[in-house]
């Protein structure tokens, strides 16, 4: 327990200032860095889980798709001006390096589409006629699983002026939900949750970390309404909006967690890999993430200006 807490303490401040680094500077290229490696070591390891399985999926084909994709985000796709991330916008305008069409810049919600008609195409490739569509429809789940989350979350940091803030925000409300239902539940766990997919986690733990999701999410608004000087009010006017939209990250941190579980008790594996001293693997540490990015996409698309 000591080594794994310490640890992810350790990766929390960590990230913290890679994202301060890239604040400071006014760049993303730290945290896009950060996305393609992490995007990277989870294809590795979903394919390993796969292949345990006997089940086909194209790991080059998603290493290129990675690349392109983070790629895309970080050089050509304008940031989210969808919903209530217009207004956070205010005044900023994003820095592009070189001149494309417009509507080249608007295409990153339909990239499930292309990745559906690419995947499509290359399975037509393959002699194994039996594995055509499990084939397909594996390598568009891990796109729409683990790829695209990763991409949205680059995207989001991409936000003039607040989209920092709003990565700081996924990330307390993420991980000291997991820290909460860690802590609490090994202390007053007693009913299970799911144990089919997971012997560990209580009921117990997952409230409790719902309860420091919220607190996460309501001290990174104020902190980042006191840094930036109001910025985010135009949108979140009270430091406790933070605190309602935490406990929603919450529950799809936790629900990211047991999915990615079900994945490595179908493998019949502990960990997701080794990659990661004294934790596990790359999948360990972004599992409670797989969800978050879309959801604030969803909920900040839907939110009344």
């Amino acid at each position: 327990m000591g080594k794994r807490f310490l640890f992810g303490f350790s990766m929390f401040f960590a990230l913290v200032g890679l994202l301060a680094l890239d604040h400071y500077a006014n760049v993303t290229w730290g945290f896009f860095a950060l996305c393609l490696l992490m995007c990277w070591g989870g294809v590795y390891e979903m394919g390993r889980m796969f292949r345990a399985r006997g089940l086909p999926l194209d790991t080059g084909l998603l290493y290129i798709t990675v690349a392109v994709v983070m790629c895309y985000v970080q050089l050509v796709a304008e940031p989210p001006r969808i919903g209530a991330f217009a207004p956070l916008w205010g005044d900023a305008a994003p820095n592009h390096l070189f001149w494309v069409p417009v509507s080249f810049r608007q295409l990153t919600l339909v990239m499930p589409l292309a990745a559906a008609v690419i995947y499509s195409l290359v399975g037509l490739t393959r002699s194994d006629v039996s594995n055509l569509s499990p084939r397909i429809n594996n390598n568009l789940g891990m796109f729409l699983y683990l790829v695209l989350p990763i991409a949205v979350i680059l995207w989001i940091r991409r936000v003039p002026t607040t989209g920092e803030w709003l990565v700081y925000f996924l990330l307390a409300a993420s991980r000291l939900g997991d820290v909460g239902a860690y802590l609490m539940g090994s202390m007053l766990g007693r009913h299970k949750l799911i144990p089919y997919l997971s012997k560990g986690k209580t009921i117990e733990g997952a409230l409790f970390g719902l309860l420091f999701s919220a607190a996460g999410g309501a001290l990174a608004f104020y902190w980042g309404d006191w840094v930036t000087g109001g910025a985010l009010k135009r949108v979140f006017v009270e430091w406790w909006y933070g605190g309602i939209l935490g406990a929603f990250v919450g529950i799809a941190a936790q629900a990211g967690d047991l999915v990615e579980s079900g994945f490595k008790r179908a493998a019949g594996i502990k960990d997701s890999g080794h990659l990661v001293p004294s934790f596990g693997g790359v999948m360990d540490i972004m599992d409670n993430f797989m969800l978050t990015g879309p959801l604030l996409i969803l909920v900040l698309a839907l939110w009344p200006t």
